[in-house]
């Protein structure tokens, strides 16, 4: 089943698309700052900015408001690393919990503007191949967000995939080749995700290992064996060449 967070980022891209949702999609690395700009009109007097957050596992607000004396006040029960200038909202260091929707709705003195964004954390992850302990192809991308597509080639029924949360909201995938499925003597695992700028693949060779082994010491126990049988058998004709003379000679007398 595909993750119900990547499914529901999803399901906003295609009501933007469709025009149902309006909403800007945003798209960040991990770590990196990211900036959310709404609009308004230059020549109305501005009275208040209110952000509203609907992140993955929270919620909060942000306010900026100009009171009629002119002072500005401000209102935040978000993260720290958020902070809003006038229009804007700037995150630093942006974390995957930052993921969600965010509303602004610009309050001037002739109407109230709303505009939606849809923030996505880009997290790349981490890949591996290796053979499992019953010897069948394993690969892996772990700690990405959104979680990373893994295929095989060739492709096979007797592949099994899994795709688990990790605390910190990233995403681990991976992906097994049953050997019993494999025909061939190799197969190669290809990663894509948004962060790569070409899918990640690697070949694998099948390990008959323990086979390669077993017949190793196999023709060595046959090898050692034979030189046994082949030094005894030498031996048994120096001994009787030896003791051929010596019983002619007990004959002669």
């Amino acid at each position: 089943m595909e993750p119900l967070r990547s499914v529901t980022f999803r399901m906003v891209l295609v009501l933007w698309y469709l025009g149902v949702l309006s909403a800007d999609v945003v798209t960040v690395r991990r770590g990196d700052p990211a900036v959310l700009q709404c609009d308004a009109d230059p020549g109305d007097m501005l009275l208040a900015v209110i952000w509203k957050l609907r992140l993955y596992n929270s919620s909060c607000v942000i306010l900026y408001k100009i009171e009629e004396d002119n002072t500005k006040t401000s209102y935040s029960s978000c993260s720290t690393r958020m902070r809003s200038d006038h229009l804007s909202v700037m995150i630093n260091n942006t974390e995957i919990s930052d993921e969600g929707t965010y509303t602004c709705e610009v309050v001037n003195d002739n109407d109230t503007v709303f505009r939606n964004f849809s923030l996505q954390v880009l997290a790349q992850p981490s890949t591996f191949l290796k053979l499992n302990s019953d010897g069948s192809p394993e690969c892996g991308a772990i700690g990405g967000n959104p979680p990373a597509e893994i295929s095989w080639i060739p492709n096979s029924d007797y592949i099994v995939t899994t795709k688990l949360e990790d605390l910190d909201g990233t995403w681990s995938v991976v992906s097994t080749f049953r050997k019993s499925g494999i025909n061939g003597t190799s197969v190669t695992c290809v990663v894509s995700h948004p962060t790569f700028v070409n899918p990640w693949q690697e070949d694998i060779a099948l390990s008959f290992g323990y086979k390669l082994r077993f017949d190793i010491i196999l023709r060595l126990i046959v090898t050692v064996i034979f030189t046994v049988l082949f030094i005894e058998f030498l031996l048994y004709l120096k001994i009787n060449c030896q003791n051929i003379p010596g019983e002619q000679k007990n004959e002669d007398r």
